[in-house]
């Protein structure tokens, strides 16, 4: 986990203007799997991203994103977890080739906790820290690396695919 949060910020040390892959009204969109710590549970994710605004030498870009993850507690009763919340990211676009585009980022939502598709257990207010990187294949695709910390013990390293429409 240390070298992906060492390669983000290597290459965002790599700052050189160039042309911006990332420009005012672009939308991103794409899933993710996640690899959250807490019992080597995987997290499946989508999420949603429009550029609002050139600022700098990068772009704000809000949007909004759901994740899902199901696991086994302590007494092997099965949990299944919904975050859904509204992101707002800083997108250094401006960066040596454009190719890739490191991000950092805040997210603020709804957690909801439920055994077996119960009733809800545990819910709450959720804030999460992001930072990751997008790496251009294509002018429309880019693969994506997100590391996340948050409450809720919600610490996760996600990789993905966004489609920039």
């Amino acid at each position: 986990m240390k070298t992906a949060i060492y390669s983000v910020l290597f290459l965002m040390l790599l700052a050189t203007a160039s042309f911006s892959q990332l420009k005012e009204r672009d939308n991103l969109m794409g899933g993710t799997l996640g690899f959250w710590a807490r019992n080597n549970t995987p997290t499946f994710g989508f999420n949603y991203e429009n550029q609002v605004t050139q600022a700098g030498i990068g772009s704000i870009g809000l949007g909004a994103l759901l994740r899902y993850s199901s696991y086994p507690d302590d007494r092997l009763e099965r949990f299944s977890n919904i975050f859904l919340g509204g992101q707002a990211n800083y997108n250094f676009n401006q960066i040596a080739s454009g190719k890739f585009v490191p991000f950092l980022g805040v997210v603020l939502g709804f957690f909801s906790s439920s055994p077996n598709g119960n009733s809800l257990k545990n819910s709450g207010l959720w804030a999460w820290g992001q930072g990751g990187m997008r790496y251009f294949f294509s002018p429309a695709v880019a693969g994506v690396a997100r590391f996340g910390l948050g409450n809720f013990n919600f610490n996760t390293l996600e990789l993905g695919v966004d489609f920039k429409f």
